[in-house]
């Protein structure tokens, strides 16, 4: 979850229509942390960056899946609010919190170069700078299932929950040799260089015990010179689209794994989607109508809606 990114090609050039109000300022409630590592992956602002408390403990215990809520100290007066941002690493060494985030322009109506609220203050800061923080918070967990395939879809920064799963799940597998869950990561981009994790998700994909299906695509490969023959294209809901039979609305290319037709069956498998809400309402619809339970506790469509 991102309260504050887009998450695909459409979405970093969404603008906001919402009147900007003051908001109840929660952030003497918070606790500190600093920023330890910035390393930003797209000269257009696509970055992974590190936190630490501020005293050198750790942090709360949480789900993959869960997010935390983060601010600056100095973000803008009108809207002091914390921002909600899913946890990239693993609870395994809570000594750091990862998260994943996209700079956001168009945040302020008729105003084109206005940055969100958290990302501008984000940018603007260094490692060393303090952040504040709270949480966890969230229900995007593998708990919401007990299906043993687990198919989960991203575009741009809603990997995040999904690096923190592979990360979680394959740690346990290298420690017990088993893989009582097999992930299928479909993360689709518009270009090459927002793929965040990809070496790491190709590497976790070639240890063929633990089962990983890494599917990443690429909606804009044409002159892209990150674009290499092994990643697709086309968009995430029109790969889910071709896996349950139905109409694509772009080009799907080249031919999937064939055993990610395999992995989608509904009796079997449980969905979880995360990004851009246009995606998101897509591949549910296309699920439930293919058999997929989506109603209550029985759901196997499960969803982190971005805004």
């Amino acid at each position: 979850m991102a309260w504050d990114a887009a998450s695909d090609d459409e979405a970093m050039d969404r603008k906001s229509t919402a009147v900007v109000r003051p908001r109840r300022d929660v952030r003497g409630r918070m606790l500190r942390a600093d920023i330890t590592d910035w390393h930003e992956l797209a000269n257009d602002g696509l970055a992974i960056f590190r936190i630490r408390r501020a005293d050198g403990a750790a942090f709360f215990d949480y789900q993959p899946g869960q997010h935390a809520q983060l601010a600056f100290a100095d973000q803008p007066a009108h809207d002091p609010r914390p921002r909600a941002y899913s946890i990239a690493s693993a609870p395994l060494d809570r000594s750091t919190l990862e998260f994943l985030v996209v700079l956001v322009n168009n945040a302020l109506p008729n105003d084109d170069t206005a940055p969100g609220v958290f990302t501008g203050a984000l940018w603007r800061h260094a490692p060393g700078d303090e952040v504040l923080y709270s949480g966890p918070a969230g229900r995007f967990t593998l708990d919401r299932t007990t299906q043993r395939e687990v198919v989960c879809v991203a575009t741009g920064t809603g990997l995040a929950p999904f690096v923190s799963m592979t990360r979680a799940l394959h740690a346990a597998y290298r420690a017990s040799g088993q893989a009582p869950r097999r992930l299928t990561l479909i993360h689709g981009v518009s270009y090459g260089r927002y793929l965040a994790y990809h070496d790491y998700l190709t590497d976790v994909a070639a240890d063929r015990g633990f089962g990983l299906l890494y599917v990443p695509v690429i909606s804009r490969p044409d002159g892209d010179p990150n674009f290499r023959p092994t990643m697709g294209h086309g968009r995430a809901n029109d790969v889910v689209r071709m896996l349950l039979g139905q109409p694509r609305t772009g080009r799907v290319a080249p031919s999937l794994p064939p055993e990610l037709h395999a992995r989608l069956a509904p009796e079997r498998t449980a969905l979880y989607l995360c990004g851009n809400p246009e995606m998101i309402r897509d591949c549910k619809a296309v699920a439930a109508g293919a058999g997929f339970p989506d109603s209550g506790k029985a759901s196997q469509i499960i969803t982190e809606d971005y805004w």
